[in-house]
Formats: C-alpha cells, sequence, structure tokens
C-alpha cells in the first residue's frame, strides 16, 4: 500500500459558485511536491469492508498548472492537500484533474455538511505534523465510519499508532455540531488517481450598514410627508 494514497485540498480559495449540478469541463494538473507539516504513520482498520492499511495521514502539498474551463476557483500556483480515498494511490507526476460538486460526487448531503464543518472549524489549526495528521484521520473517519457516532478508536473505522493525532481528531470530531459551514466543497476527480477536495469561501450576503439603513428612513418619511402635502 503505498503511504501516499491522496489528499484533500485544504487552502482557502476565492471564485463564484456553480449553479449546476455535476460539472463537465473545468481542469486542473497538479503535482505531487512532498510534505507540508510533516506526518504520523499508523495503521487503520475498517471491519465493514474487511480492509486493514498502514499509511502515512498528513498534509502534502501540491504545484497546479494548465487550468482550462470556466471555474468558482481562482487557482493559485501551490495547494495544500489531504487524502481521501485509501484504495486508489496517488499519481505524483503531473495529473489532470476534473473538476465536479461534492453534492454530485459523494451524493450524500450530511456526509458534505459534516466535512465543511471539520474545514470550517479546524483547517486553521493544521500547522504541524501531529495536527496536520489529526485532520487527516478526521476526514477519513467521517467518509468511512458506518457507526451512528465517530471516535478514532470505536467503530468500524479505527486506527492506531498516530501518537497524539488520534486524541485530537477525537477531539474535534467531537465538536462538530457547534462549527458552521463557512465555505462550499468541490472534488477533483482523475481516472488513474486520488479524488481531491476543494473548498472555496461562500459569498458574503450584503447587509446595509446603519447608516444606510437611516437614510432610507429619512427617505421614506420625507416621501410621505412630499404626498400628504399634496393631498392637502
Amino acid at each position: 500500500m503505498n503511504k501516499t494514497t491522496g489528499f484533500l485540498i485544504t487552502a482557502a480559495l476565492s471564485g463564484a459558485l456553480f449553479t449546476g449540478g455535476a460539472l463537465a469541463g473545468p481542469t486542473i494538473d497538479l503535482d505531487y511536491t512532498g510534505a507540508t507539516h510533516g506526518y504520523k504513520s499508523g495503521s487503520l482498520s475498517d471491519t465493514a469492508t474487511s480492509k486493514n492499511y498502514n499509511v502515512y495521514a498528513g498534509m502534502f502539498a501540491f504545484n497546479t498548472s494548465n487550468p482550462v474551463g470556466a471555474s468558482p476557483i481562482t487557482w493559485s500556483s501551490k495547494l495544500d492537500a489531504f487524502c481521501i480515498e485509501l484504495d486508489t494511490y496517488l499519481d505524483k507526476s503531473n495529473t489532470t484533474y476534473e473538476l465536479q460538486t461534492a453534492a454530485s460526487h459523494f451524493g450524500d448531503a450530511g456526509l458534505v455538511s459534516s466535512i465543511t464543518k471539520l474545514y470550517t472549524g479546524y483547517e486553521s489549526s493544521v500547522s504541524n505534523a501531529s495536527t496536520s495528521a489529526a485532520f487527516q484521520l478526521a476526514l477519513w473517519e467521517l467518509i468511512y465510519e458506518t457507526d451512528s457516532s465517530y471516535g478514532m478508536t470505536t467503530g468500524t473505522f479505527t486506527s492506531s499508532n498516530y501518537s497524539g493525532a488520534r486524541g485530537i481528531a477525537d477531539g474535534w470530531l467531537s465538536g462538530l455540531g457547534s462549527q458552521s459551514e463557512g465555505f462550499d466543497m468541490y472534488v477533483l476527480t482523475a481516472p488513474k488517481s486520488q479524488d481531491l477536495l476543494v473548498f472555496t469561501p461562500r459569498p458574503p450576503i450584503s447587509v446595509p450598514e446603519p447608516a444606510s439603513l437611516a437614510l432610507l428612513g429619512l427617505g421614506l418619511v420625507a416621501l410621505g410627508l412630499r404626498r400628504r402635502s399634496a393631498r392637502g
């Protein structure tokens, strides 16, 4: 099993939103360049599928190039990423990925919501090998756990080793309910490499400032007085 299997893109990227479902055109080329903050090694057990894995957990880096097609992502030259799949090897050479919505890729609104909350609440805490591994473990737990609750040492999907990272992951998973969803999620897919997740900030809601509301109120009052004067 390749210990660098694939990754979730964690850079907060700006851009407009897609208005449709699955996408069929925008692409980007990615080149794997190495670990961003380091990693932790350990093993994973999935009793639901009777599979075991010995893998690295942590954030890795990619260079981007050759964006093609209209995209909600304003691509920068580098992206940090975590893996999604465990059964697919990462193609470390230059690989073209196609962009689609996370909703159409996963077909599970609850899972999309949970991953978005994990990213919104805790991605900014990823700064070293332990927190990098913790985020990766928490992500895998959300995707592969089939029990009704999350935890890295209980349920159908569990981990061993990953010194210190499991506890951090469990803390983040237990706090998901209090997190908001401040990003929209998309998926990069390639036929012979890992699927990757991309997040882009949701557009802000335009709310009039108090001064603007006051001016609007004065305008309405003036309009009312003018109409009353005209009737008189």
